[in-house]
């Protein structure tokens, strides 16, 4: 017995499945025939066996005693509890060299220190890295670099964390891997080669749109930096092993207009190594037309695709697991460079805020009513969210938006309601992204 997939929608002549991700565009003639047979389903079995089994590999048809919905919950509660590859979020300063107006750590009023991480809590993280890999037996590893500008302090605060954590996972048999989200100021010769002894590989670079607009927004004393940063985004792709490069583009009412001059500035044969990533500042309006679409960003998008890239938009970023942000998971913790433990970065690091502190052993001591109110159910576990056909494709709001949902700090907010790319535009492109694959491989 089967039946139709509860997360089947329809866009005009395509059907789609936010559950499996898959899309097939129709003839308009077919349209209708198609529809009655995903309400008949063993007329369709009877009738079209092989576009039937065809279907039901797309996920649009599934077993009758299978609960999706049932599913869902189950792997979002594996994922975030029982999953241990270790993700530990580090600033090594809240510091910047920069003072960009929609900076969320000045936005929010954070209290910090003109300094970088200390020595002792240098030695702090480094019993705690132990400790996770020796007692808690995480099955990786993974050092994310935050800030402030976390470069500004690279020898005195990330090389040395890194060469221990690579070391001590070698020893132990196990996956090392880093990151850092950087603007790529302090990036030289020397530090590129130093990227790859300890095994730093990826990046999240922003530029802030064309020359002139990018250094309007980022600048020191009025001098902007902008040839100096695609300059290292280009060595970073051509000297760095294996790199992840995501350049992210924060862009306001204005910047796309000039964002496509970048392209040109980047190297043909390193395009290809780079994701672009199309980020609405947070504390700008939406650009909608009645379709829900902000036809300049689409227009953008697609010309960098066009010329190599690779480019998504958050609202509709497919995720790899099934939460919605890889905060939420428990084994994921940020260390500012004080020593407190938090879940967020986009906070304002405040002391309630604040879910642990390092024992002597390098376990944490957790803050167990804040942490007991983050981790007692899904994130998504609203009416809303629990009915909608796109909770696949977001899977609801992130841990420190749910946990400020219960304290009575903030009301839920839809993530496709700040969308500015329709579900329509974003199935019509995954369709022509499975075309050009398709037809891609039949031509090998």
């Amino acid at each position: 017995m089967n039946k139709s997939s509860i997360y089947n929608i329809w866009v005009k002549n395509i059907l789609f499945n936010s559950l499996s991700n898959n899309a097939i565009s129709l003839l308009d003639d077919e349209v209708d025939e198609i529809k009655y047979y995903i309400k008949n389903i063993e007329e369709f079995e009877i009738n079209y066996p092989e576009v039937f089994e065809k279907f039901r590999n797309m996920g649009f048809i599934i077993d009758f005693d299978f609960n999706e919905l049932e599913y869902i919950l189950y792997k979002n509660r594996i994922d975030t509890l029982q999953n241990k590859n270790y993700r530990l979020t580090i600033n090594p300063t809240l510091q910047c060299n920069y003072k960009c107006w929609y900076c969320c750590v000045e936005d929010q009023e954070t209290k910090y220190e003109q300094r970088r991480m200390d020595d002792e809590t240098i030695e702090k993280i480094k019993k705690h890295i132990k400790y996770m890999v020796e007692i808690e037996k995480i099955q990786s590893l993974y050092l994310d670099w935050f800030g402030g500008e976390p470069l500004m302090y690279f020898y005195e605060v990330i090389y040395p964390i890194s060469k221990y954590s690579i070391e001590l996972c070698k020893k132990n048999n196990i996956p090392y891997s880093s990151h850092a989200t950087t603007n790529a100021y302090y990036i030289d010769d020397k530090m590129i080669n130093l990227f790859n002894k300890i095994k730093l590989t990826s990046f999240q670079i922003p530029i802030d749109g064309n020359e002139k607009k990018h250094n309007f927004v980022k600048n020191i004393e009025g001098i902007g930096h902008y040839k100096q940063i695609v300059e290292n985004i280009n060595k970073i792709v051509k000297n760095v092993e294996e790199p992840v490069i995501i350049m992210r583009i924060n862009y306001d009412k204005q910047t796309l207009k000039n964002a496509t001059d970048v392209i040109n500035d980047i190297k043909k044969e390193n395009r290809g190594k780079i994701f672009v990533d199309f980020q609405r500042v947070w504390q700008i309006d939406l650009t909608q037309n009645e379709e829900g679409d902000n036809n300049l960003l689409i227009k953008v998008k697609k010309e960098f695709e066009k010329e190599g890239f690779i480019s998504s938009y958050f609202a509709y970023g497919r995720r790899n697991s099934f939460k919605c942000c890889y905060a939420d998971s428990f084994y994921h913790r940020a260390v500012n460079y004080d020593g407190k433990i938090f879940k967020c970065t986009a906070r304002d690091y405040a002391d309630e805020l604040c879910i642990g502190s390092f024992n002597e052993d390098g376990s944490i001591k957790f803050n167990t009513e804040i942490i007991s109110k983050m981790f007692s159910g899904c994130t998504f576990g609203n009416e809303k969210c629990l009915n909608c056909v796109k909770l696949p494709l977001c899977f609801g709001p992130c841990i420190q938006k749910y946990y400020e949902t219960k304290i009575g700090k903030a009301n839920f907010k839809c993530l496709h309601d700040f969308a500015e790319i329709s579900l329509e535009t974003y199935v019509k492109d995954r369709v022509e992204k499975q075309n050009k694959f398709l037809k891609e491989y039949e031509n090998l």
